[in-house]
Formats: C-alpha cells, sequence, structure tokens
C-alpha cells in the first residue's frame, strides 16, 4: 500500500511539474483516429493505437494521470499470444478506487481487451497492474478522446442504450451470504465476431454495481473471464469483447447484494460477418 501511495504521488507530481510529457497516454493527430476495418461495425468505438506500453509481468504497476479536462478514457489490453492476466483501477485521491476490471483470458492476441470508461472530472488516475504470474506481461493501450470526440462516444452509447431493449436485461443482487445472485445468459450468433458490452444503473437507483463476466465456448468451457466494479448512474461502461467461432455464450452474475443491487446490462453484436451487424439479434435466457 505504501509503495502504491508513492506511485500515486509521483504521478501527480509528474502532471502538475513536468506537463502532459511525463506520461504515455495517447491523443489524436489526425481529425479521425478511429481504425477502419473490411467488416465494421455502424460506429467504431476504439481509436487505432500506434503504439502500446510494454508492462513487465509479476504485478508490476504503471500509472496515467488523467488531463484535468477528460471525461473518457479508452483502454487496450493484449499480448503476444500468452493468456492475458491484469487489472485496470481508476483512483480519485490516494484511497478511493471508483473502478475495477479484473481481467483473465486465455490469450491476448486472439481474446484482447478493449474498454471505454466515463468518469467525473476530478481528474482520476488510471492504475493498471499485471498479474501474480511472471510469464505474462502485457501491453497496454490509453487514449484520451478530446472533447469532440468523447461527446461523439456519449451520443452512441446514448443510442445503444436507448435502441437496445430486446438484449438489455436486469440483474438482481444476492443475498447477504453473497450466494444465490441472479445470473443471465445471452447466446451470440454465429456471425458476430465480437460483442459489446454496455451496463449501467442510471435506470435502476444509480447505485454502484459489481458483475462477474464469462465467456464460454462450448459447456463450461470458459475462454475469458473478468470482475467489473463501477460507479453509479454517471458512470455507463462500455466494453468490446471477441468471440470468433460459434458456440459463444456470455454469462454474467450480479455480484451485489438485492437491497442496492439491481443493475442492467446489455450485450450486442459489434463486429460481423453480415454487412447489417448491428441488425443481429442476440438471444438470452
Amino acid at each position: 500500500m505504501k509503495l502504491f501511495n508513492e506511485l500515486i504521488a509521483f504521478s501527480i507530481f509528474s502532471t502538475h511539474v513536468l506537463g502532459s510529457a511525463a506520461f504515455t497516454i495517447q491523443t489524436p493527430k489526425t481529425a479521425s483516429p478511429v481504425v477502419l476495418k473490411s467488416t465494421k461495425p455502424d460506429f467504431e468505438i476504439f481509436p487505432t493505437y500506434e503504439s502500446m506500453d510494454y508492462v513487465e509481468a509479476g504485478n508490476t504497476v504503471r500509472t496515467y494521470p488523467m488531463p484535468y479536462w477528460a471525461t473518457r478514457v479508452q483502454m487496450r489490453f493484449e499480448t503476444n499470444g500468452r493468456p492475458l492476466k491484469g487489472e485496470a483501477n481508476l483512483w480519485v485521491g490516494p484511497i478511493r478506487k471508483v473502478h475495477t476490471l479484473k481481467f483473465d483470458t486465455e490469450s491476448g492476441v486472439e481474446f484482447p481487451v478493449e474498454a471505454l470508461l466515463r468518469f467525473k472530472q476530478a481528474p482520476p488516475i488510471l492504475k493498471i497492474s499485471t498479474g501474480d504470474n511472471q510469464n505474462y506481461p502485457m501491453s497496454v493501450g490509453v487514449f484520451v478522446p478530446p472533447p469532440e470526440r468523447a461527446a461523439e462516444l456519449e451520443a452512441n452509447t446514448e443510442t445503444l442504450w436507448k435502441t437496445c431493449k430486446d438484449q438489455k436485461q436486469r440483474i438482481q443482487g444476492s443475498n447477504t451470504d453473497g450466494k444465490y445472485g441472479a445470473r443471465v445468459n445471452w447466446t451470440v450468433p454465429v456471425t458476430a465476431n465480437s460483442v459489446q458490452l454496455l451496463a449501467w444503473s442510471k435506470d435502476t437507483g444509480k447505485k454502484s454495481f459489481k458483475l462477474d463476466i464469462e465467456l464460454l465456448q462450448g459447456p463450461n468451457n470458459v475462454k475469458q473471464s473478468f470482475f467489473l466494479q463501477c460507479g453509479g448512474g454517471s458512470q455507463p461502461y462500455h466494453a468490446v469483447f471477441q468471440t470468433p467461432g460459434p458456440g459463444w455464450v456470455v454469462r454474467i452474475r450480479n455480484k451485489k447484494y438485492v437491497e442496492d443491487g439491481l443493475i442492467e446490462v446489455a450485450v450486442l453484436p459489434y463486429e460481423s460477418t453480415q454487412a447489417q451487424s448491428g441488425k443481429q439479434t442476440m438471444g438470452w435466457n
């Protein structure tokens, strides 16, 4: 804890004294920083990361102070083919952690992690750390969209949230013993090469939420697993997960309590082998 507090203090000092060159958050060099792909969704969320920060394995920590004007951050985590294990936290001050994403995938090439997180203008500090295993380093891309791009991302999130009624489900919390939390499954269409997940409590009490997210390919064959803790109605969470091939199921369990844990989650296709990727239907049960 002492080491982490020192890292936070150094990051804040670097931001105010050394300026933006003291950390490696990318900013756009062109008016359109998004990736163009042969089969693209209706709206490209993530930018092209011109360079990625290499983070050593074994609980190595990298911190990224957010600019004072920022309201969103985009993240990408990948490896050279080894399993991808790590954690992302958003800190406001030395003791207040307002966001956590723990990720564990079988391959950081086949199953990289991409996420878009909104936050209040604090400014916070993004902390990235690798897992315990000394053999699993990773590459990290952090991009802070400028205000114009942030407005486009916000409009896209709002539009998706309002229109994805068929794919949106409410998940209730568990007993105080942590057991029996509601669980919902989404069956991914075979034509969907990736899916996007939106989690938001703006319509369910604006409370913070905690979710276990698993992506399975085949019966009980978990290939990607995540733990997500995020703020309330002011912090929608938007992520994209890769689902190449047939037989994928997204399984989500609510980890909070029944008194304050009601959350809405939507899962819908992102990239697809079909031109009309946004028109596909996600089955759920």
